[in-house]
């Protein structure tokens, strides 16, 4: 007897589930797509236990009639595609028909729907009860347009799934992010969202997008978003976009919508870095919201069950027109700066190729955003390592390869760092020629000359003498009116959720509203008018890295502080304060790098520079070695 056999419904369905409903969030996705494709303009979902009890969605879409309710519960039943050629022109956010019966195989589930079709309305409503993947109950209803879900007891029947669920607030989180993401790709729809009883989220479903991101994020920052629009024969893009100095410490507020859906995509993403250029600090990434429109045929939504993955065809073409429309808005809406401060800073690793230091350029960027980087510890580790790939490229475009690569080069610069226990050059004796660029000084020593950044050298002088600082959280300055931050909902999340770790470090933060918080004093060690960028960052990245030590969050902070407390590029030095500058590097435990892992300067020696001007070739080059 043979012992292939055809699975049944319930368990096929439920092999399917784990790829499209892996957590309440999933579900809200789901639904709410369903709810946009049938025509809604206003979507309201309600949750229980973070959607772990109980997720309702009701929309006011154009329903369902009798016979497609039985059949929406079905695997692979759809009314979006019908044939091959459908499959590579999608308008609709759903076509795969598998999420309801996905749905329905790990939950119970209720569905109450009245026909509110272009022709007629209908008079009555009819329901279906599914537990499952099986049909447990039907019948007649009250009629209400539109369509109304309810999803009770996520992964009842598949309790290891249940068990590996994340905290309540974390869960929380990820569906304030769906409703967000949806919110900002149809601004024309109302999306309310109640979580146990408490209306959290409200957009009014106007069309405007500014509209929309002043009700989720605030009114301050919409107004500091850059707008533009460009198109060519194949695309279409427009949104908002932050200006330069208004950043944040990931890539996480990056919004791309295609053709109505929200996507991820790192290609996306490094065009838009690319195009800020230099604009961008380093570890820093902007805001945006970015709407694509472009032919379906040009877009393949069918790559992942999330589809949230998408391929693009004519991705040269689209990456010219984008830098050119960011490019153009940054440069129309271009500020004049304030003494002291800069719009334009550098966004990369010097690229020197030549002199001694060759590999300061070469490996330094890798320890961008790691919170372990001390000046009794500068070698970095693994976990140093994995932090800062996430922060700077996208972990799916590395290859091996890379990884090997980068590697080396982190072995090689601990090497190094080993060997140099003390400064390698008597800053104080040097010779300071000038200032160019406003940006970098020039000077001279006995067999060599030095580019010092201004700015990395007066980051690092701040981090050590922090560092090196008792830091006490107890000791704490009072404000004299308790400080009050407006957060946007996503951090009024993280503030309740992580409250308690920033306490750790002395930043206290008391629920003052929705979404507000105060301070009644801050400690010494932090400056006052730094709060409202480090606390905010401070949660992000703890919503990345929860398992940072007290330590790490101290010196996640210093960095932070020592970083905007710095000189600014652009910011022109009398000569007395650039001497005074180097006299200060002098003390510094490691004046090579800033505390991000920058190189603070470059040597040129006469070698490096006559081989430079050709008056030395390499040997393997050919030709007279000297005039």
């Amino acid at each position: 007897m043979g012992i292939i056999k055809q699975m049944d419904t319930a368990l096929a369905n439920q092999i399917a589930a784990g790829e499209v409903v892996e957590r309440p969030a999933s579900v809200v996705k789901e639904l709410c797509e369903n709810a946009i494709d049938a025509n809604a303009n206003q979507i309201q979902v309600e949750v229980k236990e973070a959607g772990i009890q109980q997720i309702i969605v009701i929309d006011n879409g154009q329903g369902m009639v009798e016979e497609d309710l039985h059949q929406s519960v079905l695997a692979h039943a759809t009314s979006k595609i019908y044939s091959l050629s459908d499959l590579f022109q999608i308008t609709s956010l759903g076509f795969r028909g598998e999420a309801l019966a996905s749905i329905a195989s790990v939950a119970k589930v209720r569905i109450e729907s009245t026909w509110n079709g272009t022709d007629q309305s209908s008079q009555t409503g009819h329901f279906i009860e599914v537990e499952n993947s099986k049909l447990i109950n039907q019948g007649s209803c009250p009629p209400r347009n539109g369509t109304t879900v309810q999803v009770d007891s996520i992964f009842y029947n598949t309790p290891a799934r249940l068990k590996h669920l994340a905290s309540l607030q974390t869960e929380m989180r990820h569906i304030l992010k769906v409703i967000q993401d949806l919110a900002l790709a149809y601004p024309s729809i109302s999306f309310t969202l109640i979580s146990d009883g408490d209306r959290l989220l409200q957009t009014v479903g106007k069309g405007d997008l500014k509209q929309t991101i002043a009700q989720l994020y605030s009114p301050q920052q919409a107004r500091e978003m850059l707008t533009f629009k460009k198109s060519d024969l194949e695309f279409e893009i427009e949104g908002l976009i932050s200006p330069p100095t208004l950043t944040r410490t990931s890539r996480n507020y990056i919004h791309w919508i295609v053709n109505g859906r929200t996507v991820k995509s790192p290609f996306l993403n490094n065009v838009l870095i690319k195009a800020y250029g230099k604009q961008l600090m380093i570890g820093r990434f902007p805001i945006s919201f970015i709407q694509i429109t472009t032919d379906p045929r040009l877009v393949d939504v069918n790559v992942h069950p999330t589809k949230q993955t998408i391929r693009l065809s004519k991705e040269a073409e689209l990456a010219k027109l984008l830098t050119q429309a960011v490019e153009d808005s940054l440069l129309e809406n271009r500020a004049i700066p304030e003494a002291g401060e800069s719009l334009f800073r550098p966004s990369r690793p010097y690229q020197q190729n030549k002199g001694q230091l060759d590999w300061i350029s070469q490996t330094s960027y890798l320890a961008e955003d790691s919170p372990t980087l001390t000046p009794s510890s500068p070698a970095l580790n693994q976990n140093k390592l994995d932090d800062s790939i996430e922060t700077n490229q996208n972990p799916t475009e590395n290859t091996e390869g890379d990884m090997k690569q980068a590697s080396f080069q982190v072995a090689e610069k601990d090497k190094f760092i080993q060997h140099e226990k003390h400064n390698l050059i008597d800053f104080s004796q040097l010779r300071y020629v000038g200032q160019i660029h406003g940006t970098y000084l020039i000077v001279e020593g006995p067999s060599s000359f030095y580019l010092i950044d201004q700015h990395a050298a007066q980051e690092r002088i701040r981090y050590e003498k922090l560092m090196t600082d008792q830091v006490d959280v107890d000791q704490q300055q009072d404000f004299l009116m308790p400080k009050l931050f407006s957060f946007d909902l996503k951090t009024a999340q993280l503030a309740e959720e992580y409250s308690n770790r920033l306490a750790e470090i002395g930043i206290h933060l008391q629920a003052f509203g929705p979404k507000s918080y105060q301070m009644q004093s801050h400690p010494t060690w932090l400056e006052a008018d730094e709060l409202d960028q480090i606390v905010p960052d401070l949660l992000d990245r703890l919503s990345r890295h929860e398992d940072l030590s007290v330590n790490q969050l101290k010196e996640a902070s210093i960095i932070m502080q020592s970083c905007r407390g710095a000189i600014k590029a652009n910011h022109r030095l009398a000569d007395s304060e650039a001497i005074q500058l180097l006299a200060e590097m002098n003390d510094l435990q490691d004046p090579l790098h800033c505390p991000h892992g920058r190189p603070v300067f470059i040597e040129f020696d006469p070698t490096t520079i006559e081989k430079l001007f050709k008056r030395i070739q390499d040997h393997h080059l050919g030709g007279r070695e000297n005039d």
